[in-house]
């Protein structure tokens, strides 16, 4: 084993906090994370997976292994395409609909690797990885036994899972099986997706999943460009009546309904309408792009992003009375 000692980890992660572990190891294949968990054990400290840094903030020093995840491979066999953790997210979006499988349309251009996708029950546009999911393999990390578990084993759930929740520190997921459909099936659920194809005269899912990446690229900056992870809070779901108690003090708030009597509600537009678009803390700011992203601004380090996490948070709180959740994983 290849282990590095005090890597900076900026350059692994879209966000780009200053960030150095202790120790750091890329692992290549199954047997790579075996040893890596064995080494952690050896030395009685944490492994820290990562994937494709897309929704991950890092503390400035991490006292631990962090474990590149970095699995490559796709298999076809009919409709079933199975995908090593360390593959690209958006490359197997554009692969699959290149052989002829749909189902993936809606998430285009998300950021991140295959490894992370049920982890977070990746969603978009009316449409989350939960649904195209047959099966995810993982690693114990305890017992370093391989498992196949089902999509109801996964416990997936609004940006959630097993893997993010019960099982949080149990399992490395090493694949990702996806039951795909040779049938084209468009989902416009979403009214925005519905007005960028209306002068379209033929749906197809390619022409779907070019308008979904229109949508994201003028909605979201390019993490290339400037750092960020994304959509940083969770949609808030509120019950009905919750709902109709914000709109009695604030008529303009919107929602989608859902299941159950339950309003899922815009946090993009709960921090807009806060007044917190621009804001800043140190170089961390909101994005004037879209409200919903964090950006480095400036060299942002942790301690501002937690600062402007915090105010985000108590704002939309006094001004709304909803509790905004973080969606990435905050590691320290």
């Amino acid at each position: 084993m290849f282990i590095e000692e005090n890597k900076q980890l900026a350059a692994f992660t879209t966000f780009g906090l200053p960030s150095i572990a202790r120790y750091y190891f890329e692992a290549r294949s199954c047997e790579d994370l075996r040893e890596a968990l064995l080494f952690a054990k050896r030395r009685k400290i944490d492994a820290f997976l990562l994937g494709g840094g897309s929704n991950v903030v890092l503390a400035p020093s991490l006292n631990c292994l962090v474990v590149r995840v970095m699995l490559g491979g796709i298999e076809v066999t009919d409709n079933i395409v199975k995908v090593k953790a360390g593959e690209n997210w958006h490359s197997v979006v554009l692969a699959t609909l290149g052989q002829g499988l749909f189902g993936l349309e809606n998430l285009s251009l998300i950021p991140g690797s295959v490894g992370a996708a049920p982890i977070q029950n990746i969603g978009a546009y009316g449409v989350e990885i939960e649904s195209v999911i047959s099966a995810v393999t993982v690693l114990d990390r305890q017992t370093l036994d391989f498992l196949s578990l089902d999509v109801s084993e996964c416990k997936f759930g609004y940006r959630t899972s097993i893997f993010k929740e019960d099982s949080k520190d149990k399992y490395v997921v090493t694949d990702v099986s996806l039951k795909l459909s040779e049938q084209f099936t468009p989902r416009l659920d979403y009214p925005e997706l519905q007005s960028e194809l209306e002068t379209e005269s033929v749906l197809t899912a390619k022409v779907v999943s070019d308008a979904v990446i229109r949508i994201r690229k003028r909605k979201l900056p390019d993490p290339e460009q400037i750092g960020n992870v994304g959509s940083f809070f969770k949609n808030p779901i509120v019950t009905l009546s919750e709902f109709e108690v914000i709109k009695l003090n604030e008529p303009t708030v919107t929602g989608l309904h859902m299941p159950g009597n339950r309003i899922k509600l815009s946090a993009a537009r709960l921090i807009d309408h806060a007044g917190l678009k621009g804001k800043r803390v140190g170089g961390a700011k909101v994005s004037e792009q879209h409200a919903l992203v964090l950006t480095n601004h400036a060299h942002a380090n942790y301690s501002d992003v937690e600062g402007l996490v915090g105010l985000i948070v108590a704002a939309v709180k006094s001004r709304f009375g909803v509790s905004l959740e973080t969606e990435p994983v905050f590691y320290t």
